[in-house]
């Protein structure tokens, strides 16, 4: 497997992996924005065999970072690829100097918390709400 700086070119998949993994996918014009016009935004991929099979979109801002979306195709899940993922975006994002990494998460997502927390990740606060379905989400951080 090997973790690139996801193009255009990845596109369909990422829209296609985005669909498959969440009852409310980002949209065509959220994965454009941040492959061609968001300057803090790193989109990366993980690819198996010339395939896409995940993604993990994070920003960059000063000393901190946010990571915003983290997906596996459903039939990879619990392989260890969103772990990888997660550990490549860490190393880029301590590797650029940020000292502080958050992240908002699912109150139903229990996989998607255990491996935050496998990380170093400790939930700070819950945020009443805050998806559009009306789910919490958890508030996450993790000091580097």
């Amino acid at each position: 497997m090997i973790i690139r700086p996801a193009t255009m070119v990845d596109l369909p998949i990422l829209l296609t992996i985005e669909r498959l993994a969440y009852a409310s996918p980002w949209t065509e014009e959220h994965f454009r924005y941040e492959l061609e016009k968001n300057p803090y935004a790193s989109v990366m991929v993980a690819v198996i065999d010339d395939k896409v099979i995940g993604y993990l979109d994070f920003w960059i801002t000063f000393q901190q970072a946010q990571i915003n979306n983290l997906a596996v195709i459903p039939s990879l899940k619990r392989k260890g690829i969103g772990q990888i993922l997660l550990l490549d975006g860490l190393k880029r994002i301590e590797a650029e100097g940020c000292i502080q990494v958050t992240l908002e998460v699912r109150k139903s997502n229990l996989a998607a918390q255990t491996l935050y927390q496998k990380h170093g990740f400790k939930t700070l606060l819950t945020k009443p709400q805050y998806y559009a379905d009306g789910e919490d989400a958890y508030f996450m951080e993790k000091k580097l």
